[in-house]
């Protein structure tokens, strides 16, 4: 759905439509059906209230209307109703249907507002699941304040669009019922008065638009750059206190903050402009039509007032009724730019599905080598090669180290590794079965990652090494396991309740050297057939490095180890290294040759 499509209400509603549960579909049309019969008990309680209010004027008039003798021949009574008994009577039924309306009226009100939040909990979670499953190169073309916002915005879906569009058509449903009936009772005054307040309606609509949707596009654009300057500010907090920025991120914040306070306002005032001009406008009809019956058609006194009862309660709901439908439409008018959004990233997300679907996934078992044949990579958009003709294998239990210069490629050849990225051309086979979107899962499930800054969330040691694991399903004899095997012995007892510690935001109760264990641990929760340490020891002093240089040969003969790393004494243990430079294999061969030329050059 493009930007242009939003303009129109139909298209965007159907555009929601289209992706609900067949579930909501009927809990939709329940809810219609409820709109529909409170409506019509809206119109019945209006009657009886008019019906009331005559029969209290004007009892003996009333007794004598073909109203009341046309209930007496449907109950078949020969007695004429007394005074007392009509008034009691008709009391009785306005309360009646004023309670039975009211109740029918909450409930559906419930269940709009419930439909409205459980729908955007349903493309809450089509998004958050959406996102997590697009390609690895994809986000890196994003911004990641932009996807937050979107996912904030799932409001935009419910609460701000279909939830008001269910309300305007339970509004419209219930002005017009009570139209319908005011118009049996008094053609002449229902046409004006349908006539008038229609055209206002309209009036104002129109006129209010235009401002409706520059002011809409305008504070979601305001809202767009506040939530980066924020995400920038609190994500980069060490960086911002460092430099002493903190009262430039903050003049950003308000420079647009300001404004768009302004732009809320002006859209609570033509919120509330409707109300205010529709009242005067109907109150100034009630008092026409008195001057026209009393006056031009000179109606009897009991025939004005049960009228004037009729128009007045008319005006007393369908007066706001038509606020609220104007309210509802300005409302869902400010969602469709927000909706674009969410419908953009919707359909990004059902496109990938599609090829996901098209996708088999087949199992894959790693016993010999993974080979690298010509591969070629290049980030969308960008016509230089990152990793250009890489030609090259890893045996299954072989440690293999990979050097070259910063913007080499070597954090690029790990992602096409792992599987994250995908070759632009050639090929990556493990024991001759290519790795691609089919074997690509079960690929991931045998490799173990140790990034050189490693994501530690605010949570216990044992969620941080179990990582995506609810806390209940969480294996903690396998976390001790994990925890031993990543040589965390040395502060595991020393922390207050062992694994079930609290770790802090980005681990910021441990030491540098400390958050590399728990991710080598997190790395070996799930039991992975390859281990790829990129550069995990460059950002350590010479003891942490230490320490976990030897972690990570603990492991050599046990699994395939891939080892990124600066500091060229990390590697020396490695069976075999990759020189990588510009993209291109410069040399592969044994560890003490290779390092010894590397230095060569690089002291040259």
């Amino acid at each position: 759905m493009q930007d242009k499509q939003t303009n129109s209400y139909l298209k965007s509603f159907k555009w929601v439509y289209s992706r609900l549960q067949p579930l909501r579909i009927r809990q939709m049309w329940f809810l219609f059906f409820g709109m529909t019969a409170t409506a019509f008990l809206e119109t019945l309680a209006l009657g009886s209230v008019a019906f009331f209010a005559s029969c209290m004027t004007d009892p003996n008039a009333m007794i004598a209307s073909k109203y009341v003798k046309t209930v007496q021949a449907f109950v078949g009574g020969a007695q004429v109703f007394s005074r007392k008994e009509l008034i009691l009577g008709s009391g009785g039924i306005m309360v009646g249907l004023i309670l039975l309306k009211n109740s029918l009226r909450a409930t559906v009100t419930y269940w709009i507002y419930r439909f409205g939040v459980a729908m955007e909990a349903y493309f809450g979670r089509i998004l958050i699941e959406g996102f997590l499953k697009l390609p690895y190169q994809w986000h890196l073309s994003m911004n990641s304040a932009d996807l937050i916002n979107a996912l904030h915005w799932r409001t935009y879906l419910g609460r701000n669009f279909f939830q008001p569009c269910l309300k305007i058509f339970n509004n419209i449903l219930m002005v017009a019922i009570m139209l319908v009936a005011l118009f049996i009772v008094q053609p002449l005054i229902s046409m004006i008065v349908i006539v008038v307040i229609g055209l206002s309606a309209l009036f104002i609509y129109k006129i209010i638009r235009t401002w409706i949707d520059a002011v809409a596009s305008k504070g979601r654009n305001y809202q767009i750059i506040i939530n980066k300057e924020v995400s920038m500010a609190i994500q980069g907090i060490k960086d911002v206190k460092n430099s002493r920025k903190e009262r430039v991120f903050s003049a950003k914040f308000t420079q647009k903050a300001e404004p768009l306070a302004r732009v809320f306002g002006v859209q609570e005032l033509l919120s509330e402009l409707p109300v205010l001009i529709l009242e005067t406008i109907g109150f100034s009809l009630i008092f026409f039509s008195i001057f026209i019956m009393l006056v031009l058609m000179n109606q009897s006194t009991a025939y004005v007032t049960g009228t004037m009862t009729i128009l007045a309660v008319t005006a007393w709901k369908a007066l706001p009724a038509i606020n609220r439908i104007l309210r509802n439409v300005t409302k869902v008018r400010h969602s469709l730019p927000y909706l674009a959004t969410e419908a953009m990233y919707i359909e990004i997300i059902e496109d990938h599905a599609r090829y996901l679907d098209e996708s088999e996934t087949k199992p894959l078992i790693f016993r010999n080598k993974i080979v690298f044949s010509t591969v070629v990579f290049q980030y969308q958009n960008n016509d230089s090669k990152i990793l250009d003709q890489m030609s090259f294998s890893i045996k299954k239990g072989e440690t293999v180290g990979i050097i070259g210069k910063s913007g080499a490629g070597k954090s690029t050849l790990v992602d096409l590794l792992i599987g994250l990225l995908e070759p632009t051309s050639g090929v990556i086979c493990i024991d001759g079965i290519p790795l691609d979107q089919s074997t690509r899962k079960a690929w991931l499930d045998m490799t173990g990652y140790v990034p050189q800054s490693p994501f530690i969330y605010d949570g216990t040691l044992a969620e941080n090494v179990a990582f995506g694991v609810e806390k209940d399903l969480i294996d903690s004899e396998r976390v001790l396991e994990c925890c031993r095997m990543a040589s965390m012995d040395d502060f595991l007892d020393d922390l207050p309740d062992s694994i079930e510690s609290k770790v802090g935001e980005r681990g910021i109760k441990l030491s540098g050297g400390q958050q590399q264990r728990v991710a080598i641990a997190r790395a070996l929760y799930n039991e992975p057939e390859v281990m790829i340490f990129d550069e995990a020891t460059s950002s350590l002093d010479d003891r942490s490095e230490r320490a976990i240089q030897e972690t990570i040969y603990s492991f050599k003969g046990k699994q395939t180890l891939v080892i990124i790393a600066h500091r060229l004494s990390t590697l020396e243990q490695c069976d075999s290294i990759l020189w990588i430079e510009k993209g291109k294999i410069k040399r592969k061969g044994r560890a003490d040759e290779i390092l010894m030329d590397y230095r060569q050059k690089a002291s040259a």
